[in-house]
């Protein structure tokens, strides 16, 4: 009697393929993924930098910042690369990469520290960015979550300057998730454990506060 050999594969066998297959493609998505959000990091910390640089060389001979404003950053062609919607307005508004707001003032009305906002950073990144953001930035500062309304955004909502030591604080009762300090004026480097104080725990999404000051 004749026996009949078949070939090819079991249920079992082609289970396990498709469910390889499907590791591999997850795999690779999860990985472009996050080299696109590393870009987008890397494209913000050079964008940061170039924003500090203009807005301080314009303001390095005068005794302080006062004026300063999102739309006078603007103006000066503080955020090139950054989509701006209704220059020239008092509606001005910048996003960055990662589709958040950007927000620039003097620090609660005192002319000699101002700030660059970032609005909605995935808390991912919390660590990346605030590395890149050291050497640019005479302090900075986390907010879990983000900051309500940074767009009509006009000092740090809750971050005060005591011009005396010099150092940035954090205002006592403060609603919500206090703001964290990561680097303070008096500081000249990140330190660990603040960073990942700052980091840890922060949620989905986190504002950042890169801070300038003639008091340093």
């Amino acid at each position: 009697m004749r026996k009949h050999h078949y070939s090819g594969y079991t249920l079992i066998e082609l289970s396990v393929a498709l469910t390889l297959a499907g590791i591999v493609v997850l795999a690779s998505v999860s990985g472009t993924a996050w080299l696109l959000d590393q870009q987008r990091i890397n494209e913000l910390s050079t964008q940061n930098a170039d924003a500090i640089k203009r807005l301080n060389d314009a303001y390095d001979q005068l005794p302080n910042y006062a004026g300063l404003s999102l739309r006078q950053a603007v103006s000066f062609g503080a955020f090139r690369r950054f989509v701006i919607n209704q220059a020239g307005t008092p509606n001005v508004a910048v996003t960055h990469p990662f589709s958040g707001a950007v927000g620039v003032a003097t620090l609660n009305g005192a002319p000699l520290t101002w700030g660059l906002y970032l609005n909605s950073i995935p808390a991912r990144y919390c660590t990346d960015l605030l590395f890149q953001s050291d050497a640019m930035s005479d302090a900075l500062v986390v907010f879990p979550g983000g900051m309500v309304d940074p767009i009509g955004w006009a000092g740090a909502g809750g971050v005060t300057v005591d011009a005396s030591v010099p150092a940035i604080t954090i205002a006592a009762g403060f609603a919500g998730t206090a703001p964290r300090i990561v680097k303070n004026l008096t500081q000249n480097n990140l330190v660990p454990a603040a960073l990942a104080a700052a980091c840890n725990g922060a949620g989905d999404n986190i504002g950042v506060l890169l801070l300038k000051s003639k008091l340093r």
